[in-house]
């Protein structure tokens, strides 16, 4: 179950940020164009598997320079 919560969460949670993130970047960049739903989706539909995989891959030096930074501050 563990096995599988590192690889889903980080998935969930880029669904959900990078739908956003690409909404308002391509609202910022069309506005709310005909065409702009389209965009949106096909924006998001590129995005999010390049994210998930990268926060995946990138998730246990993101974990080392979390713990280097609090262990400095705190």
């Amino acid at each position: 179950m563990e096995r599988s919560a590192k690889y889903v969460g980080p998935t969930v949670m880029t669904f959900m940020v990078v739908f956003f993130v690409t909404g308002f970047i391509t609202w910022l960049n069309v506005g709310f164009s005909d065409d702009f739903v389209m965009r949106w989706v096909r924006g998001w539909l590129l995005g999010w598997p390049i994210a998930a995989l990268a926060v995946i891959a990138l998730a246990p030096v993101g974990n080392t320079i979390t713990n280097f930074i609090v262990r400095k501050l705190f």
